[in-house]
């Protein structure tokens, strides 16, 4: 445990164990200089103890948060309180009792229920998660597709060096030959570097997936618009009963067959009559005629008698494959053969969100998990996804989901081991002909260095973390700043952010150019555009690129990449100085 550090710095509560909490903490206590007080049920937990080796932050044992607890956290004198726990229902119900004790208080939500999130957000609650973050991240890197930006009015995409080309505006990431990363490099830098991820301009035309880290809107789990089409019925039915069904009636056209050229020769009938006169007695027991032709009646005799063997097994081969047939489509396992798919294994909260995001792109998608009551899975069979229950790292089970012939394969359980021996099973699978030369492996992985390792072992693969690519979206909320996206790129993150500019702060009346810059520790910022305040009597409300440099006034808006660290400088520039009342910006959203 360490000193809190002095008065002067900002106070936050965390409440909640796990690497979510520890980057936090992390966040808030180093980039953003404040004092952190966490509340965690055990104070010998891996992350407990590497929070409380942290300067400036206190890890308090509470069995149950309670305002006695939340109390000698300090929440009655801080800034903000952080919410982190994987419990929807107790992150619920503490939110309420913070909102009750202490009205004023800023709190920041981890809550994967949509609809529940929703009513729970007001003017001092934020809602978040961090699968919601993730997700789209995940699903961009399985695809290998561009991610668009969000920032108003203007079509902007990260891509990698090795894309077609777009007009690029500048270098996210780069590399050196000892394979570092760096974050925004400057122009004299970037001699030495080789660009990998940029920042591009997309056309109009251009198709780009929406990438979007709020809660998602209400909707059933089911797309009201999909129905099992009658064919695919019919197929189904085909696989599961195929050879019997055949065999059984082929024997029974053949005994029909027999009757009617047999009745033919006998009678000189038509073909037609003939088969009329095969057909009743097989099927239908037609009342005997006493004046037919003596072979006729041998002959419906025949019929009769081997229909009565034939028609059960007909029927039973017909009841049995409904049966499976139904089982199957129940139970949603891959009804055929699957190519270019990409195949999700771990059916928790962030799998959910990664299938559903992929099947709404109609992209191909395989759910795989062990457990056959995960979340995810009743989800998958809503939306007809094809399900495949088992454990991953066996090679009968990635073999049912077609891992030979996917795209790619998107390994996000929760145990490390359990990810990395799913990972070296779905590369010891061999690859279809027809299929991706190369699968890729998007992984969900917390240690930073154990991703470098695995990506130097397994070729074409990326590990990511859901925590590292939403704690700077978390913290920014605690203190106030408004987050719009998180770019990563291996164990590096930028964010892309709006700052309004107040009035009094160091961006009044400087130049938009200031917003960008370079310092030795990594604190940098690029400036995208601005956003000139909306005047009462008319004009203003204009978006500047950085080239059409001019001052900055109260009320601007201005939308920047950045470090978290260059975030913090940017939040304080644009803050207005203690005792002076902020501008309020009369942009119309």
């Amino acid at each position: 445990m360490t000193a809190a550090g002095p008065v002067t710095r900002a106070h936050y509560v965390v409440v909640g164990d796990g690497p979510l909490a520890f980057r936090l903490t992390r966040a808030l206590s180093t980039r953003f200089r404040g004092t952190v007080t966490v509340l965690v049920p055990d104070r010998t937990s891996r992350y407990a103890q590497e929070m409380a080796v942290l300067d400036g932050v206190d890890v308090l044992g509470a069995e149950r948060v309670d305002e006695k607890a939340l109390r000698a956290a300090g929440a009655d004198r801080a800034a903000a309180a952080a919410l982190v726990d994987q419990d929807d229902g107790g992150n619920v119900a503490l939110a309420l009792l913070l909102r009750e004790t202490w009205p004023a208080l800023h709190v920041v939500v981890r809550i994967f229920d949509e609809s529940l999130g929703r009513h729970l957000e007001h003017d001092r609650c934020t809602v978040l998660s961090s699968s919601a973050f993730a997700a789209p991240e995940i699903v961009g890197a399985a695809l290998r597709r561009q991610v668009r930006l969000p920032v108003r009015h203007r079509r902007l995409v990260t891509v990698s060096d090795e894309e077609p080309s777009l007009p690029t505006r500048m270098v996210l990431f780069a590399t050196d030959g000892a394979d570092t990363v760096v974050a925004l490099p400057s122009e004299g830098e970037l001699a030495a570097l080789t660009p990998k991820v940029l920042l591009a301009d997309a056309g109009e035309d251009d198709v780009l997936p929406e990438v979007r880290a709020e809660l998602e809107p209400d909707e059933d789990e089911v797309d009201p618009h999909r129905r099992r089409r009658f064919g695919e019925y019919l197929r189904t039915l085909a696989l599961t009963s195929g050879r019997n069904l055949l065999l059984a009636a082929g024997v029974l056209l053949v005994v029909v067959l027999v009757g009617a050229v047999t009745i033919k020769l006998a009678t000189g009938a038509s073909l037609l009559g003939a088969l009329y006169e095969a057909v009743l007695p097989s099927l239908a027991g037609s009342d005997p005629d006493h004046d037919a032709h003596p072979v006729v009646k041998v002959t419906q005799v025949a019929l009769t008698v081997v229909s009565v063997a034939v028609i059960p097994w007909v029927t039973g081969v017909v009841v049995d494959g409904v049966v499976r047939t139904q089982r199957l489509l129940d139970t949603g396992s891959p009804l055929h053969a699957m190519s270019d798919h990409v195949v999700v294994v771990g059916m928790g909260d962030l799998g959910t969100r990664i299938v559903r995001s992929l099947d709404r792109r109609g992209v191909p998608v395989i759910a795989v998990d062990v457990d056959e009551s995960a979340r995810g899975i009743a989800v998958a069979r809503a939306r007809d996804v094809p399900v495949v229950i088992g454990d991953a790292r066996r090679a009968t089970t990635l073999r049912g989901a077609y891992v030979g012939a996917a795209q790619a394969i998107v390994v996000v359980t929760s145990g490390g081991a359990t990810t990395i021996g799913i990972s070296f099973a779905a590369r010891s699978i061999p690859r279809a002909k027809d299929a991706p030369a190369s699968l890729r492996t998007v992984l969900r992985v917390f240690d930073r260095d154990l991703a470098r390792r695995i990506r130097r072992e397994i070729p074409d693969s990326v590990g990511l973390s859901s925590s590292f690519l939403a704690a700077p979206s978390f913290a920014a909320a605690m203190i106030g700043q408004e987050v719009k996206a998180t770019i990563p790129y291996r164990d590096r993150v930028l964010v892309l952010a709006e700052i309004l500019v107040e009035r009094g702060s160091a961006l009044d009346g400087a130049h938009s150019s200031d917003v960008t810059f370079d310092e030795a520790d990594a604190t940098r910022s690029r400036l995208l555009a601005f956003d000139s305040v909306t005047h009462s009597s008319g004009g203003g409300g204009r978006m500047f690129e950085p080239s059409q440099g001019r001052p900055l006034n109260p009320g601007d808006r201005v939308f920047v990449i950045a470090t978290t660290t260059g975030l913090l400088r940017l939040r304080d520039l644009a803050r207005a100085p203690a005792g002076l009342a902020p501008a309020t910006s009369g942009l119309n959203d």
